[in-house]
């Protein structure tokens, strides 16, 4: 633990936490305030110097900022919130996190402590506030005692750190962030990471160095791993495919980078060609594997090796450590693999034709990644448009692709796409919606213009919910039932907030405006204005 200086031996417990959270290394705080968190907001005051603190529009934009800060920097994001309604707003958000395994520490008020559990109707009340959290947390506390403040914030973030990164949730009651303690701050411990069993290694590694046809399969938790799994490919010159948490772990120009495992029907050929798969920080979830196939898993939750295909090589391990073992092995067993970029060009060449002839959409992508820098990051909503850059957008780096993982969450991709901005303000963030989910979150352009976040949202604009309206016209007889839109002049709309904004009508509009909105480095919207698409591109 560290001493509290000589005349300052007692603070606040809201300065407690920001001082533990200062030791934690957060830089940022998405939040709302509230009567819950007067003290707490007025220590964030006092250490402002220190710790950026970000008010959005609403408590759902907290947990979502926080997620893209998390994702595009590697770091816990945080939010600070006020109890009952505002935990309950910011659920999708962390819902989302939860589903993408992405560390993220959600701070809550709650109300007076004598009151908790006794029902009696105080403002935002809920009993029981942490049963709210749980099944999208990796862990849930409570604190009451301004004493065991710094202890509970260093066990949320070590709960964080050590294995699968998932949300965190604190909620503490306003005494308790009102009065005074002596606790001292307590020094981070780095986590170790877990190493798989050696054996298990020499194994996996023997039969990689055997296999005719290696197939790898990365996932999200792949990202902190991604100059190690690129050295093994190339060793290997194993074909690859990724989730779409896991795309940019792989160069997407890489020839090798055959697709992602989105309705995944054009990479089946890819994949019954295998005969030794190795799957790193992923599910392998609905890839279809068959009896024929020898599994190797990684993972560092045990219980996702195993869910859907049984390994003949478990390996229980943080993806990094992992695989950098299972390639010094496979140097001590083998040479390099001779190059087989020209086969897999081929292969990638039959599945982008196969994208390309499957609906519009995918010169939509092209003109988006025509635009995009190799730099930037692209945070893609649940629309039609999305799918197909699920698909079909090739990512060069990391942490650089934002998705809502098996949630599926709509109208995340504009909140995420400024927390990254925020995160990573070097590099050019983009978030692509539908007309339906960026009218889910655009209030949030008056948190981008009040601090200054220039992320570049571009609106897909088919004037409904494009594809439940897709599927009532192909699969109930075209009666059509909630899923057309009369939306605003979203232009003016974007204008009226103080951000660059402009409509286009065609993709080689799309990719100017791309390139004229991030080279202007403004908060913006670009509409691009199309005809209702006539497939899902699947």
């Amino acid at each position: 633990m560290t001493e509290r200086p000589d005349g300052e031996s007692k603070r606040s417990g809201g300065s407690a936490v920001v001082e533990q959270l200062l030791r934690e290394g957060v830089e940022t705080v998405f939040g709302i305030p509230g009567v819950q968190l007067m003290h707490i907001l007025d220590s964030f005051h006092h250490g402002a110097d220190k710790i950026r603190y970000i008010t959005t529009r609403h408590e759902q934009a907290t947990a979502y900022m926080a997620d893209g800060y998390a994702r595009a920097s590697g770091k816990p994001g945080t939010t600070l919130i006020v109890p009952g309604p505002g935990v309950y707003n910011a659920g999708a958000g962390l819902a989302t996190a939860y589903a993408a395994s992405s560390p993220v520490i959600q701070i809550s008020g709650q109300i007076n402590r004598g009151s908790i559990g006794r029902g009696d109707s105080l403002p935002h009340e809920v009993h029981d506030q942490l049963d709210v959290v749980r099944p999208i947390t990796k862990h849930a506390e409570r604190v009451t005692e301004a004493d065991q403040l710094p202890a509970a914030v260093r066990r949320a973030f070590a709960a964080m750190a050590s294995g699968r990164p998932r949300p965190v949730h604190l909620e503490i009651p306003p005494e308790t962030m009102g009065e005074q303690t002596s606790a001292a701050v307590i020094e981070p411990v780095a986590s170790e990471p877990q190493r798989p069993d050696p054996e298990l290694i020499e194994r996996a590694a023997g039969m990689l160095a055997e296999a005719d046809h290696p197939l790898l399969v990365v996932g999200g938790g792949a990202h902190g791993a991604a100059h190690v799994v690129r050295e093994l490919q190339r060793h290997l010159q194993a074909a690859t495919i990724s989730t779409r948490e896991g795309k940019g772990v792989i160069d997407g120009h890489n020839p090798a980078a055959i697709g992602t495992l989105f309705v995944h029907q054009r990479l089946a050929p890819v994949i019954a060609n295998a005969d030794v798969v190795l799957a790193v920080g992923t599910r392998l979830q609905g890839v279809g594997l068959g009896d024929r196939h020898r599994l190797i898993h990684l993972d560092v939750d045990v219980s996702e090796i195993g869910r859907f295909t049984q390994p003949e090589v478990a390996l229980v391990g943080d993806a990094e450590t992992g695989v950098a073992d299972l390639l010094g092995a496979l140097r001590q067993m083998s040479d390099p693999d001779p190059d087989r970029s020209g086969e897999w060009r081929e292969v990638r060449e039959q599945v982008d034709a196969a994208h390309r002839a499957s609906g519009p959409q995918a010169a939509i992508v092209e003109a988006l990644s025509d635009s995009l820098p190799d730099d930037a990051i692209l945070a893609v909503d649940a629309t039609m448009v999305g799918y197909m850059c699920h698909m079909y957008l090739p990512v060069a780096r990391p942490r650089s692709y934002l998705t809502s993982s098996y949630m599926g969450t709509l109208g995340f991709a504009m909140n995420m796409s400024l927390g990254a901005k925020v995160a990573t303000p070097d590099r050019p963030s983009v978030s692509i919606s539908g007309d339906g989910g960026f009218l889910f979150a655009s209030n949030e352009l008056a948190t981008a213009v009040q601090y200054e976040i220039p992320a570049v949202h571009v609106v897909i604009n088919d004037g409904g919910y494009g594809n439940t309206r897709l599927d009532q016209e192909l699969n109930f007889g075209g009666r059509l039932l909630g899923t057309e839109l009369r939306n605003p002049d979203l232009v003016k709309y974007a204008e009226s907030f103080g951000c660059a904004a402009t409509r286009v009508a065609d993709n080689d509009g799309l990719r100017q405006a791309v390139r004229d909105m991030i080279a202007d480095n403004r908060p913006a919207v670009i509409e691009l204005a199309i005809d209702p698409l006539p497939t899902n591109g699947f």
